[in-house]
This record gives C-alpha cells, sequence and structure tokens, in this order.
C-alpha cells in the first residue's frame, strides 16, 4: 500500500487480499504494542490458527465463490481472533476491546485518508461515492448480499442492505456479539467523509447489530445554503 489514494484510483483489492492485509495488520499490531511479550504472543498466534481451522467447516457451506470466501474468512479473523485472547486469559471485555483495536485500529488512518482524498479531488464528491458503492455493491460483495434501493436520485441514495454475509456467518458461528465490531470497521472510510468541505453527509440508522437490516443513506447537502446551526 505504498499509496493512500491507489485503491481508489482503480487498483482492485479482492476479499481476500483485504482479508490478508488485515489479518497481517492484526498480527503486525499486537506484536508492536508489545503487552503480551513474545511467548505469549506466539501463543496466542498458535491458537488463533487452530480456532480458524476449527471454525472454518462450520462457515463452509456459505462459501459459494471467491467473494465469499474472502468475506466468510474475515468474520473467521475476527471470531478466531476473538477466542484466542480469551484461550490466553482475557476478561471477555478486554478480549473484545484487543479483538477490535487489532482489526480496526491498522487500517483506519489508509481508509479514512484514502476516502478523503478520493472525494478532494473528485469534480462531485457525492456522484464519486455513490458510484464507488455501487460498483462495490457488483464486483466487490456479490450475490450473498442483498442489496435494495430506494431512493437513488440526484440528491440522495438510500441502500438497503436486507441479507448481509458477514452476519450470517456470525450467526453460523454463534459469535453475533461481534457484529458491531464488524460493522465499526467502516468508520474508516465513514469519517473519510466531510460534509463541509464535500458537499454530502452520510448516515447509518440502522446495521445488523441493532436491528434485521443495515441501511446507507447518501445525502447530497446544497453548500451555497449556510449552516445556522450552531
Amino acid at each position: 500500500m505504498e499509496s493512500k489514494s491507489i485503491y481508489y484510483e482503480g487498483y482492485s483489492l479482492s476479499p481476500l487480499d483485504v482479508f490478508e492485509w488485515i489479518k497481517n495488520g492484526a498480527f503486525e499490531y499486537i506484536k508492536a504494542k508489545n503487552e503480551l511479550g513474545e511467548t505469549l504472543f506466539e501463543e496466542c498466534r498458535v491458537i488463533f490458527e487452530k480456532r480458524f481451522a476449527v471454525n472454518f467447516p462450520k462457515v463452509e457451506s456459505l462459501i459459494k465463490n471467491d467473494l465469499d470466501r474472502g468475506h466468510v474468512s474475515f468474520v473467521l479473523l475476527v471470531a478466531s481472533l476473538y477466542e484466542a485472547f480469551l484461550e490466553i486469559g482475557f476478561s471477555d471485555k478486554t478480549a473484545l476491546l484487543w479483538t477490535e483495536e487489532s482489526i480496526n485500529a491498522p487500517t483506519y488512518s489508509f481508509v479514512a485518508e484514502g476516502t478523503e482524498q478520493m472525494l478532494d479531488t473528485a469534480s462531485n464528491p457525492f456522484e464519486a461515492l455513490v458510484a464507488s458503492s455501487k460498483m462495490r455493491e457488483q464486483s466487490y460483495f456479490g450475490d450473498s448480499f442483498d442489496f435494495e434501493r430506494p431512493i437513488d436520485d440526484d440528491f440522495g441514495y438510500v441502500l438497503h442492505i436486507k441479507k448481509c454475509l458477514f452476519h450470517e456467518t456470525l450467526k453460523h458461528l454463534n459469535k453475533t456479539e461481534l457484529q458491531p465490531l464488524i460493522c465499526r470497521i467502516d468508520l474508516g472510510w465513514i469519517n473519510g467523509i466531510k460534509p463541509p468541505k464535500h458537499g454530502l453527509r452520510f448516515v447509518r440508522p440502522v446495521t445488523f447489530a441493532s436491528g434485521t437490516t443495515c441501511q446507507m443513506w447518501f445525502v447530497k447537502e446544497d453548500l451555497t445554503i449556510p449552516n445556522i446551526v450552531q
């Protein structure tokens, strides 16, 4: 990842690529924290690999293609790392915190800054972000996610995700308590959107962590109208 804009300029990472990127980043992050010590770090990594291998058959039936394999592998990464932290003696609260940090922190700045840079250089940031979303819905997420678009016009794009492979995988693993953690990985690109500068706002009023669907609202804002709300 030499440039934070490369992903947004056409370099297409597959879900399997992203899984490997996040996995490698997670263990580099854990090691760099240097709070486990070398022996416990290696023990944690061995336990993770064992848990991943044990968990895989539980969700293998969900995999229909390479896109699915990457998405399912990402969820397995989260669940198996969480289980590894528990097995080395962490409390549930600490295991959740360490899992979220390890999964989300290493990629956050890259994605947030890359999103902001892409929108900064777009002639129409709203159209650029909606086009990126539509492309990813088709070529990155695929048929194991069910998307509905009740609004799609020049002023707003509302996406209802009726089925989510991440959520289905967690249900198969009986680990739905990890859903909020997985949803928060999107905060990188979400926080890369700067409404006063880009003229658009993103809202996610519900996810599978809090409801039976996930909604994403992309709303165009008129920058010529002053914001009088303080």
